[in-house]
């Protein structure tokens, strides 16, 4: 028996596996992929203070990707614009990171298997007891971890009476697709102005398709690159993102060479209520780990495999991984990085709905440069005095401005229930503490 499985090889799955083997613990890290295919293909920007805050080595060389000199926001109809220089992420390659943090898992002493499509959760009545594959094979485990991405192919197979939730709304998915393109020095000269974009700048066009949208160009001038990120609600169009990106460069007549990326679907909310059960854990997509202001869930899925190792390490030494001893990883969690996706979650309900002069009146009166930076790294939003300058203008807007004050207020509020998740597993604390979760999210709808 295993003390510790996970389904899913990815940040958190690998970074849990490296920090529970390491303290002499057995652990077999399972994925449907070989370990040569790993990791989307695909960039992520990542908040850079994650990686100090955790120990991990900043990513570098084929890992990354060069950052632009400047980045620019840009209202639907590009009259308005909001423009940065200060860089607070970090353009990750997710597949060469992800095998260098599967290296690391496997030097700590963890096993890895390859190629091992699991089917759901092995059941001794309400607890998790290992993991069934779709070859028929059981595994057991005292603890068992899905960070199996946003298919969750073991929280869908927990029992009814589980308090984790197996199913989620939909319609909080997003399509994304990111790639990289190379051309021939001959061609480079013509892309920058068959885009009608400026060299070395990120510009990012939001509410294009939608509030919850957007669609991203930087062109690299030293690499003959074009960067491309598109991302809106899938709800909002048939057309996947990857269809949309191989139409537009169709139509803009620009056509190299793709040497990365890739993309999916994204669930973009605040993270699940609740993230433990009798001998189960949850991580980062599976548990809806993805920062509604950026749609990165990167940053938090470290966050989740190092809290995670954490815990499982003291229940497997105290010899206790029921629900009430894991529940440790789901309270620490919420009260900080859940509490920051609750307060962005608004953001997200806020722009829904927006039309594209309404994301004109936020770029335009209402955003500022410091909004961008915060929100880039996942940090509640401040205020200075060129920030309080700048939201003088919008008073010209008052309505739009009471309604932006009003889902301020609805952020912070979130932020402190979120801060104030129970500590310990209580059905009648946790009833509670959802009640005044729902309580805040009614209000903000009405």
């Amino acid at each position: 028996m295993y003390d510790l499985i996970i389904v899913g090889a990815g940040c958190a799955g690998c970074v849990a596996a490296a920090r529970t083997a390491i303290n002499g613990f057995r652990v077999l890290l399972l994925d449907r992929h070989e370990r040569d295919s790993l990791g989307h293909p695909w960039v992520n920007g990542v908040e850079r203070s994650v990686f100090g805050g955790l120990g991990i080595a900043m990513p570098s060389n084929e890992e990354t990707m060069p950052s632009p000199l400047s980045s620019r926001l840009v209202s639907p109809s590009g009259k308005h614009c909001i423009e940065t220089t200060s860089n607070p992420t970090v353009e990750v390659r997710m597949s060469f990171f992800v095998r260098r943090l599967l290296r690391d898992a496997m030097q700590a002493g963890a096993e890895f298997r390859g190629g091992t499509r699991v089917s759901g959760p092995l059941l001794e009545g309400e607890r998790v007891a290992g993991v069934r594959t779709e070859d028929g094979e059981e595994i057991e485990a005292r603890v068992v971890l899905d960070a199996s991405g946003w298919e969750a192919v073991l929280r869908h197979g927990l029992p009814e009476t589980s308090p984790v939730p197996r199913e989620i709304d939909e319609r909080c998915m997003v399509t994304a697709w990111r790639e990289q393109q190379r051309f021939d020095p001959g061609d480079a000269p013509d892309v920058p102005a068959l885009l009608g974009i400026p060299p070395d700048v990120n510009v990012s066009r939001v509410g294009w398709r939608g509030g919850y949208s957007v669609l991203m160009l930087h062109w690299d001038p030293r690499e003959n690159e074009l960067d491309i990120l598109v991302g809106y609600d899938r709800d909002k169009s048939e057309e996947t993102a990857g269809e949309f990106v191989r139409r537009f460069l169709e139509e803009k007549g620009v056509g190299g060479r793709r040497h990365y990326g890739g993309g999916g679907l994204i669930p973009v909310r605040r993270s699940l209520d609740v993230l433990v059960d009798h001998g189960f854990m949850l991580a980062g997509d599976a548990a809806c780990m993805v920062i509604p202001a950026h749609g990165s869930g990167v940053a938090s899925a470290l966050m989740a495999g190092d809290l995670a190792a954490r815990t499982a390490s003291r229940c497997l030494r105290e010899g206790d991984t029921g629900r009430e001893n894991l529940w440790e990883y789901a309270a620490r969690y919420q009260r900080q990085r859940g509490a920051l996706m609750a307060y962005f979650e608004v953001t997200r309900s806020l722009t829904a709905d927006f039309s594209p002069e309404d994301m004109d009146k936020l770029i335009g009166y209402v955003m500022t440069p410091g909004d961008v930076e915060a929100g880039l790294r996942a940090e509640p939003l401040g205020v200075d005095v060129k920030d309080a300058l700048r939201r003088l203008r919008s008073l010209r807007h008052p309505l739009f401005t009471a309604r932006f004050a009003f889902h301020a207020a609805a952020a912070i509020s979130l932020k402190k229930a979120y801060e104030a998740y129970p500590e310990r597993y209580d059905p009648a604390l946790l009833e509670e503490w959802r009640s005044k979760v729902a309580r805040a999210r009614r209000h903000l709808e009405s």
